[in-house]
């Protein structure tokens, strides 16, 4: 919990970094589908890309049971915010 609490200070250290520096915020919505033939191989692949999502300063969240929704939200307007 402690290492979950330093890596979320050090994003926001380097946020408000690239802030400073002129980066500009970007939100960008994409859908991730995660499959494996296990249960347990579904947990590992699932926190392989959340590890990967991390290491690249994205966000992920889960939304089991709500595919239709997030696709409804992520690629039907297209050119619209969500």
């Amino acid at each position: 919990m402690k290492s979950q609490q330093s890596a979320e200070l050090g994003d926001v250290l380097q946020q408000e970094a690239d802030l400073t520096a002129g980066h500009g915020v970007l939100r960008v919505t994409g859908l991730i589908t995660v499959t494996a033939s296990t249960p347990e191989g579904l947990d590992a692949s699932v926190a392989a890309v959340e590890q990967a999502a991390i290491q690249a300063s994205c966000e992920t969240r889960r939304l089991v049971g709500q595919q239709a929704q997030a696709f409804a939200a992520a690629a039907l307007p297209v050119c619209r915010t969500v």
